[in-house]
């Protein structure tokens, strides 16, 4: 497989003419990315962030069906994000699993235990019985982790799809597996404007690398906005008008010690909103979320309030045996969903009336695609209609941008204190996977900020040799930058994780300060 530096990257943006240009790295803009790699036209993917740094990084790794769409009778929609799963769990083995859900009704008010399970077997008929068939079972290993009081109806099961890694690398992979000349990725690299030339049919895009400041013009012929949740702003500043928006909706997970009986994911009925609490499985944690908590910008979606904590925990605590504090609580995420409203949007719905489905709409002067909503699970569906829509504008692939990408290099593992089992090197990630900062190896590249205590440093600082071994790593022979980016990931997680989880560490002068 070929591979280029970073500096060849910005290098090749500025020079190649390219066919295609998708603004945004999330699942919507990574999987359009691969379609159109795959079809062989010369494309650039460019994010002012890394890769998966957004909503993308901070989902429940559900592969679902639709079933959210069986409370308005929207049979059509359940029928094809089923149809969706299933295509994705046969044909991406390997990344994406079937999984076993456990649904928990609530022994005082929420839904009938009856109607839940009839739904549950209309879902799995409308999906033509190709996952497991929905059962009741009262005994479960999970149940010695549940209070008797809220499992008095049992559990039912029900088949969906999971992803085997993570949401990040889910991303990421769409992303890396492609590496022939005029196919280009840049991440932390921000759209500073430009502008549409029709004379020579071309877009001008002006871009910043945000890691070494030099700007790179890039030119394309046809534009994608798969911003997500920045999608709105990204078309302001190109005077893209469109008859859709986005409406915003955060969702917060907290991460705790994961019990030995926690083996299938758990699905609480809240009993208001017909909203749900998953208890999901993950590595060492089991993560409790989401909320659904309505916001006005990007900015307001993706902070985690102390409310926000505190509301997860009440709920946990009046499920589950094992009573959680703050100080317990090993994990954070937060994402905000981006759901797809008409322009003239002014109700007041609870998120989850709102519909996840995709939208996809050209500008009506310039080729200019728009891409709005849209969940993990129709993101093949999202990729194949939008690549068809500029195939439309493009015309076919040129032959020579349709070069084999090569064998993918073998991964180097490391080890990391209290991780199950061996991550990539970081080495490794910087070379071949656009890992730039410690920020994007211990959160994206690996699972090490979601799995470890305090973001990868442990309980009491016990891991900050090992973070400081991998800032050298990443920036060889700049002793002074790998220090800073140790001090800069201490400070966010002393501002962020240890306040909001009310950690008491002591400092013992061994670089944290």
């Amino acid at each position: 497989m070929l591979h280029r530096t970073r500096e060849q990257l910005c290098r090749e943006a500025g020079e190649t003419g390219f066919d295609v240009a998708v603004v945004g790295g999330g699942i919507n803009g990574a999987s359009l990315y691969h379609e159109l790699c795959a079809r062989g036209y010369r494309v650039l993917l460019v994010d002012k962030g890394d890769f998966a740094c957004g909503t993308s990084q901070s989902s429940a790794m559900m592969v679902w069906g639709g079933l959210l769409y069986l409370r308005n009778l929207d049979f059509k929609a359940v029928i094809e994000f089923s149809l969706s799963r299933d295509r994705m769990i046969q044909s991406l083995n390997g990344r994406i699993r079937p999984q076993l859900f456990r649904y928990i009704p609530a022994a005082n008010g929420g839904r009938n235990r009856r109607l839940v399970q009839s739904a549950l077997y209309l879902y799995w008929a409308l999906s033509f019985l190709r996952r497991r068939r929905p059962s009741l079972e009262a005994v479960f290993p999970e149940a010695d982790l549940i209070k008797p009081d809220c499992r008095t109806a049992g559990s039912i099961l029900f088949e969906e799809g999971m992803l085997n890694e993570s949401d990040c690398r889910f991303v990421l992979d769409w992303i890396t597996g492609h590496a022939a000349p005029g196919q280009v990725a840049l991440n932390h690299s921000a759209l500073e404007g430009g502008g549409y030339s029709s004379g020579d049919r071309q877009w001008r895009l002006e871009l910043r690398d945000l890691l070494t400041n030099e700007a790179t013009e890039a030119r394309a012929r046809c534009v994608v906005n798969c911003a997500g949740v920045w999608a709105d702003r990204v078309n302001g500043q190109f005077g893209i008008e469109s008859p859709y928006r986005h409406r915003l909706s955060k969702g917060v997970f907290i991460g705790l010690r994961r019990e030995a009986q926690h083996e299938s994911p758990v699905v609480f009925d809240l009993g208001e909103h017909d909203d749900t609490l998953l208890y999901l499985p993950w590595g060492p944690v089991s993560m409790v979320g989401p909320t659904e908590t309505p916001c006005d910008t990007p900015e307001d979606g993706f902070r985690i309030d102390a409310e926000d904590v505190d509301y997860l925990l009440g709920h946990a605590n009046r499920r589950l045996h094992r009573q959680a504090a703050r100080p317990d609580i090993a994990m954070l995420r937060c994402g905000v969903r981006p759901l797809a409203v008409r322009n003239d949007y002014d109700a007041n719905d609870y998120p989850l009336d709102l519909t996840r489905r995709f939208r996809v709409v050209r500008d009506k002067a310039r080729p200019w695609f728009s891409t709005y909503g849209g969940k993990i699970t129709g993101c093949n569906q999202l990729a194949k209609a939008v690549a068809d829509a500029a195939a439309g504008v493009v015309g076919q692939a040129r032959p020579t941008a349709n070069q084999p990408n090569g064998e993918p290099p073998a991964i180097e593992w490391d080890d990391f204190p209290g991780m199950p089992g061996p991550v990539p090197s970081i080495g490794w990630c910087a070379r071949h996977e656009s890992c730039c900062t410690l920020d994007d190896y211990l959160r994206r590249r690996t699972n090490i900020a979601q799995w470890i205590p305090r973001e990868g440093l442990g309980e009491q600082n016990e891991n900050l040799p090992a973070l400081q071994r991998l800032a050298k790593r990443l920036h060889d022979g700049q002793a002074a930058k790998a220090e800073e980016a140790v001090r800069q990931h201490v400070r966010r997680v002393e501002g962020h994780f240890d306040r909001l989880t009310g950690r008491k560490v002591q400092h013992n002068g061994n670089g944290s300060e």
